[in-house]
């Protein structure tokens, strides 16, 4: 490098007398005789040289070979140190030649760190734009012109402002102003937009934009990542329209109508709402097979956007036979109502199946603005569940007042399992008294229930919100169960048991085995217990209540039929069925005791079934008695068993048994 000899041909250091300069010029040339004068001005020749070309390796050799220098032209001749001067440059070109290494290989690294990064930059599957301060593009690797769909001259030179949206061009050039007036020392950008490909189709793409300062801090280079994400942004389209429409007809769905209801009265605009079911729709379903309902389904669909095609409607489909429609107030739903019924009757042709369809319609009719959706769709589905009850193809308004009592009964409906779990549902028993010797003949099993809010609620109260629930055999087992035991506690001289049976009950193919099962645990004779059979649950198809009355009876429990007398037919099971007595309807009852002394026909026909049924043998029970006088004329007319207020109210066994 320098053009001198080795360094490794300096010696070490050693002690010489005076004079000995002869010795020191032939170790320094190798053995030859070289004037130390002469060689000193070569090496200065070589360092100026070195010097003049800007080397910073000679640069730092320039002190020690100085003193080298120095050490040979002194006169008289110094070879100690000389030697030591030696000894010095020989560690300084040491030095200096394994920081000239070092740089070499620093060179070399960056020089291959450059070359892994423009193949980095060329083979990435990422897009990169590098694009100047003033937003040109200078730079492009091939991803990004794959995803753009051009090539590399028509972006490079170009502007980022022409590869964008028109629709997202102003505020993604908002974003990259504000990134680079940020003065953060690395400034990120990250933003989901739609970039133009060369025939003007957009590209959904997500970008992520750093911006590259110079040393003195100043925007300089902004990089620009640049990913397709267009199968991302389909896919969240067909999950968004799946997620708010109906898979099957392509309406709105539940979730999306009620949104639109939330938007509809969270402004200062009402609308009408029709709710609506389809009646008897399970029959083509079970009967056709589930092909021809969907069709039924998408056809009632269709005729619905029909009839509202001209309208600033929504209809919906809820799910399985539900549908919905919002509509802007004003409109005249009775009408409505009718035009959709007379739509739907229209038959829609199926494998050969003509199919139609009715629907219950209940309708919230200019609803205030802020009502509760939620609220709002609750109560018409109340009044469907009510309308549906009573016939098919009907409609009906939401009345406010007839909604909140009938949610009244329904929360007491729903409290029903933890007031049964919690002790507050109670068995409790009525006096069945022997009109003419004023004994308790029996004492009927009920229910009563302890609400912390409402107080007492009677057994017809607790039989009503039951209903509601799927409770009702349950806790109809637990009620026999439980006054079964009471009274086969009491001892044999206690009264009979009397429980009536709900229609559920009646028909259930499980009630002889948990008669018995009860009787058995209680340690209850069968001939100790009466059961009372509704004359509804006769009338089921295949008679399961009868077929269940019979075995029962054979068993040696006592039949009894309520809710006897409110038809003429009622007169055929005296003879045909093992019964231990009749109850007359409490409806008929009830009149009768008002109206005993008019000489009314009703009254006369029912003072002249009492011997029909005394006749045939058997007892008569009539309940709903209030005052003594009314007991009184039973009695005199036949009717050997009573029960009602007169005789006191429900309470315990012991409590009703001192009559």
């Amino acid at each position: 490098m320098f053009g001198a000899a080795p360094a490794g041909t300096f010696p070490a250091k050693t002690a010489h007398r005076a004079g000995d300069h002869r010795e020191l010029t032939c170790q320094a040339s190798g053995g030859t005789a070289v004037d130390p004068a002469e060689l000193a001005g070569q090496w200065a020749g070589t360092l100026s040289g070195v010097s003049a070309a800007g080397d910073g390796v000679g640069r730092e050799l320039t002190g020690p070979i100085d003193r080298l220098i120095e050490a040979l032209r002194a006169d008289p001749f110094d070879s100690d140190a000389a030697a030591e001067f030696g000894v010095r440059l020989v560690e300084a070109v040491t030095a200096a030649l394994a920081a000239g290494a070092r740089l070499a290989t620093v060179e070399q690294a960056l020089a291959d760190s450059e070359a892994r990064s423009g193949a980095l930059f060329r083979s990435a599957a990422v897009g990169l734009l590098v694009s100047a301060r003033d937003g040109v593009v200078t730079e492009v690797n091939a991803a990004a012109l794959r995803i753009l769909a051009r090539r590399e001259d028509q972006l490079v030179g170009v502007a980022l402002a022409e590869l964008l949206h028109p629709r997202e061009r102003d505020a993604v050039l908002a974003c990259y102003t504000e990134l680079l007036d940020s003065g953060e020392e690395s400034g990120r950008l990250r933003e989901r937009t739609r970039l133009l490909r060369a025939d003007g189709d957009p590209v959904w793409v997500h970008l992520a934009v750093s911006v590259l300062r110079d040393s003195a801090g100043q925007p300089d280079t902004l990089v620009t990542l640049v990913q397709d994400v267009s199968h991302v942004h389909l896919l969240e389209q067909r999950l968004s329209y799946q997620g708010t429409h109906d898979p099957l007809t392509g309406l709105a769905n539940r979730h999306a109508f009620i949104g639109k209801l939330e938007e509809t009265l969270g402004g200062a605009t009402s609308g009408s709402v029709l709710h609506l079911n389809l009646d008897a729709f399970s029959v083509i379903n079970h009967g056709l097979g589930w092909k021809v309902g969907d069709e039924l389904l998408r056809s009632v669909a269709a005729k619905l956007t029909e009839i509202l095609g001209d309208e600033t409607a929504c209809v919906a489909r809820f799910g399985a036979d539900e549908f919905a429609v919002l509509l802007p107030p004003g409109h005249d739903v009775a009408g409505l109502a009718q035009r959709i019924n007379a739509a739907l009757a229209e038959p829609t042709y199926v494998d050969g199946h003509g199919v139609a369809a009715s629907a219950t319609i209940a309708v919230a009719r200019d609803i205030a603005p802020g009502a509760d959706p939620v609220e709002l769709l609750c109560a018409t589905a109340i009044v469907l569940r009510t309308l549906k009850s009573g016939g098919r193809g009907q409609w009906g308004l939401v009345d406010p007042a007839v909604d909140q009592s009938r949610r009244a009964q329904l929360r007491l409906a729903a409290s029903v399992p933890g007031a049964w779990e919690g002790g507050q549902i109670q068995v409790c028993h009525r006096p069945i008294v022997a009109l003419a010797e004023r004994r308790v003949a029996s004492v009927q099993a009920s229910l009563r229930w302890l609400h912390p809010e409402l107080g007492l609620l009677d057994h017809r109260a607790c039989l009503r919100a039951i209903a509601e629930t799927g409770f009702g055999l349950r806790i109809g087992r637990w009620l026999l169960g439980e006054a079964a035991r009471q009274v086969a506690q009491a001892g044999p001289d206690a009264p009979r048991l009397y429980l009536e049976l709900t229609k559920e009950e009646a028909v259930d193919p499980d009630l002889i085995a948990w008669v018995r099962s009860a009787l058995t645990d209680a340690g209850l004779a069968p001939d100790r217990l009466d059961l009372g059979f509704p004359v509804l649950a006769l009338h089921a198809p295949d008679n399961p209540a009868e077929d269940n009355l019979e075995v029962l009876a054979e068993l040696g429990i006592g039949i009894v039929l309520y809710g006897y007398g409110a038809a003429s037919r009622d007169l055929t099971y005296l003879d045909s069925l093992p019964l231990r007595a009749v109850r007359l309807v409490s409806s008929v009852a009830s009149w009768v005791s008002a109206n005993a002394d008019s000489g009314l026909p009703a009254v006369l026909a029912a003072r002249g079934l009492v011997p029909l049924v005394r006749a045939s043998g058997l007892s008569m029970i009539v309940g709903s008695l209030w005052t003594a006088r009314e007991a009184a004329w039973w009695a005199e007319v036949g009717v050997d068993l009573g029960e009602g207020a007169v005789f006191g109210e429900p309470g315990s066994l012991a409590e009703v048994t001192r009559i």
